[in-house]
């Protein structure tokens, strides 16, 4: 599905992240594409209670953050039981290193995005995870 087709404003979206001026910039791009529903935390515990009570379309998740890491936060979802567990993650983390992004697909992530992201390409990933999940 074209990025441009895709109605951004139907979507409950998820930001776990400790940088408050990352999770500004992110609710930045996401309300510029149309999202009127955005939940925010600061880690991966916060962003649980919060993605168990919203339930939201897509998470977009930092990885390295304390008390709970990214990785806590993937594992909790896809050890849930029913459909909740096969929303789609995305880290956006400033880790390059091969071992996190091989953990990280071995997790099932859906995508995995270097900071910073140029907002078209946050765009594209977003509606590329959401199609995949669509069709599967």
């Amino acid at each position: 599905m074209s990025d441009s087709l895709f109605n951004f404003s139907i979507l409950n979206i998820l930001i776990i992240d400790d940088n408050d001026f990352v999770r500004f910039m992110i609710e930045k791009h996401l309300l510029k594409f149309g999202c009127r529903k955005i939940y925010q935390a600061k880690d991966g515990y916060s962003g649980l209670d919060i993605f168990k009570q919203e339930k939201p379309d897509i998470v977009i998740c930092d990885i390295n953050m304390k008390p709970a890491d990214g990785f806590k936060f993937l594992t909790a979802v896809r050890n849930m039981s029913g459909p909740i567990r096969e929303v789609p993650v995305i880290f956006l983390t400033s880790h390059a290193d091969e071992a996190f992004v091989k953990r990280a697909v071995e997790m099932k992530i859906d995508s995995y995005l270097l900071k910073p992201v140029m907002p078209s390409f946050l765009k594209i990933h977003i509606v590329k995870a959401l199609s995949q999940k669509m069709l599967a």
